[in-house]
């Protein structure tokens, strides 16, 4: 009888085959940590603009158990709470821990990016340039190579960057010193008024390096960070508000019955009415009433709004001077003329003899200085 195949000795599973699995660990959690989780989760995709799920979460967390991280969850489960403790501490000129500068980091790049009805403003070129150079302040603390420079590099824009990386097309490997240069070049071009683009990526940068474990020296963190507090907490109080729609400030108190508030006087100023009403607390709601019997009326009911419209109004005010001189300069022509018909003319206080040739120099060109509003009053 022929002999029987023999069967292929089968080999003992190799250990280190083994270690290289990943294993699935199932647990239960309670509803406060899945609340957690759910705020690291929204952290993340707002730092890389990526979904996470929770389970990669739960395996950083895992991973790299970092306290200032944990801490910066828990901050951020009542963010106004939280960002009210640090305005109180920025002020005061106190120290702020890592996860308390990553939290005012976070709102900065909401508020730098944030571009809807409640925040219709722009960005201010100081406060971007503040941002930009509070990176470098902060990055300027690392040492050694960062696996997060070619994420830092992708936020800055693409003609800042030194020739030689744009020649490889992104093919050159990031350092620290590209990193630098992209920054000092993206400060040098933006700080020129005639720039047009805005780097508003910069904030993801500054959170992303603020969560970095390599910065673990809190004093050395805020010496850096220090002389930029103030356009950055502007930043982060414009986010607060675009995410929760609540101001950063404590609720305010109610006014006992028995204490008598006085009503603040409307102001009126060539048929503009601003008029007021007092709300809870020591809040106020306006209303900006147009000149004319059925002229429009805004209701401004809220600080931030408040905060907005006169944003726009500075943004308005030289093109507003403008057209009034072009109109005041319209007029004063048509009045010019008409009084030139009449073979007289008062300019200056002066009589002007004649006729239609007798124009004085000052006011042959509307763009000279002086010429515009020199008319004499008596001119109807």
């Amino acid at each position: 009888m022929p002999d029987k195949p023999e069967k292929p000795e089968e080999k003992p599973p190799d250990k280190s085959d083994k270690a290289k699995q990943q294993q699935t660990l199932s647990v239960r959690i309670s509803e406060a940590l899945r609340q957690r989780l759910d705020r690291a989760k929204k952290l993340m995709s707002s730092r890389t603009g990526e979904s996470v799920s929770t389970s990669e979460i739960a395996k950083q967390f895992l991973e790299s158990a970092r306290e200032d991280r944990l801490e910066v969850v828990d901050l951020m489960a009542e963010p106004t709470k939280a960002l009210r403790e640090i305005r109180r501490k920025g002020e005061a000129q106190h120290l702020l821990s890592k996860a308390e500068w990553v939290v005012l980091a976070h709102f900065v790049q909401q508020g730098l990016e944030a571009f809807s009805s409640d925040t219709p403003s722009h960005v201010s070129r100081g406060s971007l340039i503040a941002v930009l150079d509070a990176f470098s302040a902060a990055y300027d603390l690392r040492k050694g190579q960062s696996a997060s420079d070619d994420y830092y590099l992708g936020n800055l824009p693409w003609d800042c960057r030194p020739s030689k990386v744009r020649a490889t097309e992104g093919s050159e490997k990031v350092t620290t010193e590209i990193v630098r240069r992209t920054v000092a070049e993206t400060r040098r071009q933006f700080s020129d008024p005639a720039t047009k683009w805005e780097p508003l990526l910069a904030g993801r940068n500054l959170y992303a390096l603020l969560e970095d474990d390599a910065l673990k020296d809190a004093d050395a963190l805020n010496r850096a960070l220090r002389p930029h507090w103030p356009a950055l907490w502007r930043l982060a109080a414009r986010g607060h508000y675009h995410l929760t729609k609540e101001p950063v400030r404590d609720k305010a108190k109610a006014v006992p019955e028995s204490f008598f508030q006085v009503a603040i006087p409307p102001i009126s100023e060539g048929g503009f009415t601003l008029s007021f009403a007092r709300g809870e607390g020591k809040d106020f709601s306006v209303l900006l009433s147009f000149p004319g019997a059925r002229a429009p009326m805004y209701p401004l009911s809220e600080y931030p709004v408040m905060a907005e419209f006169r944003v726009m109004l500075a943004a308005l005010e030289g093109r507003i001077l403008l057209w009034l001189s072009r109109r005041a300069w319209e007029r004063g022509r048509v009045l010019l003329s008409r009084a030139q018909q009449r073979n007289h003319v008062h300019v200056l206080g002066e009589r002007v003899e004649g006729g239609a040739g007798a124009i004085p120099p000052c006011l042959g060109n509307p763009s000279r200085a002086g010429a515009v509003g020199r008319f004499d009053p008596r001119i109807r």
